[in-house]
């Protein structure tokens, strides 16, 4: 662990909505703890910050290298968390920076060989934080607790040495789900297919099914009057009793290869599933008593690597049959309207009423989160080479991320 000189963290985390003023506005601001934002849905409540760029483009606060990967971003607080893998020295690094100017707060780096697996390799899933402490976890199966504060060891495990894990083909990528006082994680491990940790300790509260692992984090949600769990396997959606990790009930979900990587969005009594690799496909379910219910499918939303979410009844996602940005009404499944160019690995974030778009060759674009039709905001190149990463939107600034490990940080405040 290396710890910058001159950066402080003073009273911890802060965790929900705070208010950040600025000399000419405020922004209710809203941190983003989680892959799937603070409501494991894609959605930021964030009001204030501006969506429109400047005429000689967007305000680029900060940039900084944060090693090959395709780990996105977390940011609590004045505090920015991420992880990537120096290739020349077989390390993966967890960077904890200033989200005011990018500088280094701590990082902490730990021994893990850099693998290309069929893209520009190095990390994948997202550190998660929660309460003073931050989760993450390597392809390779490590996986840390951390102190916010200054990055030093709370816990450590492998998932794979520690409880049998089984990684899929392309090894894990699923960000720690940190759900009241638990760890919960799909390793894909026999009797311990999916795992329960407490997340003081890092010890195992319990370990459920045989079922190969999947690609996507794991989603807390409510099963009536049951505390569950989602977690995405390579052949199935299943959910599982938070108290023991009894199955409650699955949906059959088959892609090419076991690739199932994308987040479901429970809203209401709803759940939203999609998924990409030529035979993906995008299904409504009615949640009730026993096995959801199908209410309609629709072909031509394939999530590959990105996700969905969901604002005032429609469905914003980026297919990758002919990499369009669609909007799908949730009444009937059928596509209000789509709009092309923005690369089957595109991905999404909607924070208040806009989408915050990032292609797979760069380009930020803010659009209206609207079911009237596709309205463009504003565009600009920000990033070159691959993107795969979620854009994230944390206290008024937008932070985008290359696979090769550029890091730029867009101050969207007024």
């Amino acid at each position: 662990m290396t710890i910058a000189q001159g950066n402080s963290f003073v009273g911890g985390a802060i965790v929900g909505l705070v208010v950040l003023c600025t000399t000419s506005t405020s922004i209710m601001a809203d941190d983003w703890p989680f892959f799937r934002g603070p409501h494991n849905d894609g959605v930021s409540r964030e009001a204030g910050w501006n969506a429109k760029f400047p005429d000689s483009g967007p305000r680029i606060a900060w940039e900084r290298d944060v090693g090959i990967g395709a780990s996105s971003v977390v940011g609590v607080g004045d505090r920015v968390i991420t992880m990537g893998n120096r290739k020349d020295k077989d390390q993966d690094v967890i960077y904890c920076l200033n989200s005011d100017d990018g500088s280094i707060a701590w990082e902490f780096p730990y021994a893990n060989e850099f693998e290309e697996r069929m893209f520009d390799g190095g990390t994948a899933a997202t550190p998660t934080v929660d309460e003073g402490h931050v989760y993450t976890l390597s392809y390779n199966g490590h996986l840390h607790c951390l102190k916010l504060s200054d990055g030093t060891v709370v816990w450590k495990r492998n998932v794979i040495d520690d409880f049998d894990g089984k990684p899929p083909r392309w090894k894990y990528s699923g960000s720690p789900c940190v759900v009241n006082d638990m760890v919960i994680l799909d390793i894909g491990g026999k009797k311990n297919s999916t795992i329960a940790l407490n997340k003081k300790t890092g010890t195992k509260v319990w370990g459920s099914g045989k079922d190969d692992a999947g690609y996507a984090p794991a989603i807390p949600f409510s099963n009536g009057d049951t505390d569950a769990v989602l977690v995405f396997k390579g052949k199935a959606m299943h959910a599982l009793s938070r108290a023991d990790g009894a199955e409650l009930w699955r949906i059959p979900w088959e892609t090419d290869y076991d690739v199932n990587a994308s987040s479901p969005s429970v809203i209401g009594d709803r759940l939203f599933v999609s998924a990409g690799y030529n035979t993906g496909r995008g299904v409504l379910y009615q949640l009730g008593q026993g096995s959801p219910k199908k209410l309609w499918r629709n072909d031509d939303i394939k999530t590959k690597m990105s996700s969905c979410a969901i604002y005032e009844g429609h469905v914003y996602g980026i297919s990758e049959k002919k990499s369009v940005l669609m909007c799908i009404n949730m009444a009937d499944g059928k596509a209000v309207w789509t709009e092309p160019g923005m690369g089957q690995y595109g991905t999404l974030t909607i924070a208040g009423d806009k989408l915050i778009i990032l292609t797979d060759s760069g380009t930020l674009i803010t659009v209206d989160a609207s079911s009237k039709g596709y309205n463009q905001i504003s565009s600009a190149k920000v990033l070159d080479g691959n993107c795969w990463v979620n854009p994230m939107l944390s206290n008024g600034r937008i932070y985008c991320r290359s696979n090769k490990g550029k890091l730029v940080c867009v101050d969207v405040r007024e």
